[in-house]
Order: C-alpha cells, then structure tokens, then sequence
C-alpha cells in the first residue's frame, strides 16, 4: 500500500477524532451558532490551501459541502444527547458501511479478498452493537443513536460528489466555500456571537478541514474503500477524549463495552484495507 496515501488517512483520523473536542470543552449548545462558526474556521483553514489547489468554484464541491454540513448538524445533535464517546463510534461505522458500498457498487472498486472484506463489516456492525448497549435505551438515548447512524449515512457520502467528479482537490475550495455559505445564516438566525464559542467553533471547523484535506488526498492516492475506512479510526481518539478527559461513561461495564464497540470498528477497518 502507498504510505503516503496511508500516512494521509491517519492525518485524518485524528484530525476528526479531535474535531469535537474544543466545542465539548465550552459546552457549545446551540447548534445553529456552532455551525456558523465551524463554517468560519473550514473558510479561514481553506483559502491558503488555494492558493496551492486554486479557488475553483465547481457544483460538485459545492454539493459535498452541502452534504457534510447536513451531516455535522445531525453529529452536533447526537453528541448532545448520547455523548462523543457514543456518538462518534456509530457515525464512523455506518460512514464506513456507505463508503464501502460506494467504492464497490458505484466507482467499482476491488478487493483481492472478498470475504475477509465482509467479515470486516460483520466487525463494523458488532462494534455498534455493543456500543448501543452501554446504557439503558431510553427514548433519548433511541433518538441519540438514530441520529448518529443518520449523520453517518450522510456523512459518509459527502467525498462522492468530487470523487465521481474527479475533482477531490480542485473542488475543496469549493466544498469549504458551501460549508461557510450555508452556516453564515444559521450563525445570524442564532444571535449568540460570544467570543469563547465562537473560537471553539472555528478552532473545530480548521481541524474537521485539516482532516478534510487529507484525506481527499488519501482518496485519491489509495481509494475510498481503503481512505475512508482508515480516516473513521478517528472513532479510537474521540472514545479516548470522551472517556478519559470528558468523563461521559464512568460506570466500568459501560467503558469496557464501549472499548469493545470501538476495538470491533476499528478491527474491520484495518480488514477493509488489507481485503
């Protein structure tokens, strides 16, 4: 495998495992004015990686900003009510299921090992399984993780508009320009601009771009059945923020199946890029 391609993909993964982090940290709880200042921090981190990729404004970046935004307000939504470290294991592993449908159905992607492939996604599914379970389903926590596989199905798919396109750099302006576009409104509609959340929003926005630009260049050097797989062990840094510094499971049967949960997802994606 092409370790700049790899090394892209785990940029990546930390980079949206620590996304979340600075808006737990304030206790950011509108959505609205979180969105708009996340949409600040992906413009302001976009336009000196331009002046390298150009300022292109294509319909294909402008559609994969539009998706992913609608995927982030859904993420925003579910980590408000389960918690990142419920949150981000069940978006990663149904971002994972839809890129890997992508890959095969639509940009007919190979795998020298097939069953192994699927064996990676029964893995996938496993781990969401056990994470659902670590606490008492009640009708928020329903809501909690219904959202989450939502923003996980959306959210996988927003890299597809400049892949079909191929256009994965030419179109990042473009997608970080619609990012911006779409949240200056939200932010006006909200009232709230105080100073704190709004640097915790941006700080977000620069790191989920930082993320962003890796790996379209991951996609690009190995494939989204193997990229985007990679990148979704962000899923193992978000457990870790959300368990160990936000404290948000401190029953010990829950952490250990969240561990499990998280161990599963992250097992299929080291299958899926050696399938």
């Amino acid at each position: 495998m092409n370790s700049s391609g790899l090394l892209s993909a785990i940029s990546a993964a930390v980079c949206w495992g620590t996304f979340f982090v600075p808006i737990k940290k304030v206790k950011v709880v509108d959505i609205w004015q979180l969105q708009g200042a996340t949409g600040i921090g992906v413009i302001l981190f976009a336009i000196p990686v331009g002046f390298f990729w150009g300022f292109q404004i294509l319909p294909s970046g402008l559609l994969s900003g539009a998706i992913w935004t609608a995927g982030n307000v859904l993420a925003l939504y579910s980590v408000r009510l389960i918690g990142l470290s419920r949150t981000s294991p069940f978006l990663a592993g149904f971002s994972i299921l839809v890129s890997f449908l992508w890959g095969i159905l639509y940009f007919g992607e190979k795998f020298n090992h097939m069953i192994l492939a699927i064996i990676a996604v029964g893995l996938l599914l496993a781990g969401l399984v056990f994470i659902s379970n670590t606490s008492k389903n009640s009708p928020i926590r329903k809501s909690g993780y219904l959202i989450a596989a939502a923003s996980g199905l959306v959210g996988g798919s927003y890299v597809i508009p400049l892949q079909a396109t191929h256009s994965l750099q030419a179109g990042f302006f473009s997608s970080s320009l619609s990012i911006f576009a779409i949240g200056m409104p939200m932010l006006l509609l909200s009232r709230k601009f105080a100073k704190r959340e709004m640097l915790a929003g941006a700080l977000s926005g620069s790191l989920f771009n930082m993320g962003s630009l890796s790996v379209l260049i991951a996609v690009g050097i190995i494939g989204i059945t193997v990229a985007y797989p990679i990148s979704q062990t962000a899923t193992l840094f978000a457990v870790s923020w959300g368990i160990l510094y936000f404290r948000e499971i401190v029953h010990r049967q829950g952490i250990l199946r969240v561990i499990t949960g998280a161990g599963l997802i992250l097992c299929g994606a080291a299958f899926i890029t050696i399938a």
